[in-house]
């Protein structure tokens, strides 16, 4: 559509030499700009239900409006009621891409921020572009407390969303990950620091404690509007495929899809990430300790999918790593 535009702006001259006005020319532009707009419209909507931009809902307000325009454009008569509803539509598009424009700018601060947001690829800037407040407000508490759990959990929902989509789940799914992946280890703010980042190993007590984070961190975020896909991330990210998880025991497709991804992607990072008591496993060993506990630990559905991508495409366990790790937590913090 925009070369189309640039075209028509240079050479002007080129109207009149493709007559608008004739069968079928005229009916093939109309189709072409049509399927154009059909096509803005999809893309915008499935971006929409990832991410919640308001610009992006305003395209597709605007491009429907466009595509009926069109119709009436070619289909009506002047100074006709028609004719007056053309206008009006046109009117209302530019309002309406005002409006989701300038709510754009409220969410991200500036105008190039709201642009590059509309348009970025950037797994890491797609997460923090789309999270909605309440979770950049236990993102920042949460760093406060533990600030190696920052890094975790931004890597765990960069894994967890790219798994997501090598299953083919919905956008509403993936921003689902999106929020509660960054959270799912938000109970950890009410563990104690010498238990939480204990060197040796836990008491019988300790363990209690720890496995009690997903029960703290759902209670907190149900509290806080969190909707029910994203609680049973936080609540269910320790349960296992054989029954033997916790806090609640589930078995196999009992626990929701969300969780059981977001579990592949914790393990694979609390593996190959250096903790206080030990250090970090290479990619290879974390892989042959997920095949190993697939149907006991894991749902074989979501590690199968994790190899399959992984084996495809490095990068998307090589990213994650090197874009968390290059970013102090205080400028991961200060991005959201």
């Amino acid at each position: 559509m925009s070369v189309v535009v640039i075209v028509s702006m240079l050479f002007p001259q080129i109207t009149e030499i493709v007559h608008l006005d004739v069968q079928p020319i005229n009916g093939a532009i109309v189709l072409f700009t049509l399927l154009l707009n059909f096509n803005t419209m999809f893309r915008y909507y499935q971006t929409y239900r990832f991410s919640r931009f308001p610009l992006q809902l305003s395209i597709v307000y605007t491009a429907g409006w466009f595509m009926l325009s069109q119709i009436i454009m070619v289909t009506g008569e002047i100074w006709r009621f028609s004719w007056w509803i053309y206008h009006y539509l046109l009117l209302a598009s530019m309002i309406v891409m005002l409006i989701g424009l300038i709510k754009q700018y409220a969410t991200q601060g500036t105008f190039i921020s709201a642009m590059r947001a509309l348009f970025t690829n950037d797994p890491f800037e797609r997460i923090t572009n789309s999270i909605s407040p309440s979770v950049k407000t236990l993102v920042i508490a949460t760093e406060k407390k533990d600030k190696y759990t920052v890094g975790h959990t931004f890597r765990v929902t960069m894994y967890a969303l790219q798994l997501a989509e090598e299953l083919q789940l919905k956008p509403e799914q993936l921003h689902a990950i999106a929020q509660g992946g960054l959270v799912h280890d938000v109970g950890k703010i009410s563990i104690p620091d010498s238990i939480l980042n204990k060197p040796g190993k836990l008491s019988n007590e300790e363990r209690e404690i720890i496995e009690q984070h997903p029960l703290s961190g759902y209670e907190m975020c149900r509290d806080l509007g969190f909707m029910k896909e994203e609680l049973s991330i936080i609540r269910s990210h320790h349960e296992k495929w054989d029954g033997s998880g916790y806090p609640d025991k589930l078995k196999g497709e009992e626990i929701d899809l969300l969780a059981r991804i977001v579990a592949v992607a914790d393990v694979y990072d609390a593996l190959t990430s250096e903790r206080s008591y030990r250090k970090a496993w290479s990619h290879s060993n974390a892989m042959n300790l997920l095949m190993k506990e697939r149907g006991k630990h894991f749902d074989p559905k979501c590690v199968n999918a994790w190899i399959s991508l992984c084996d495809r495409n490095p990068s998307v366990y090589q990213y994650p790593s090197n874009a968390i790790n290059s970013n102090t937590t205080g400028v991961l913090v200060s991005t959201i």
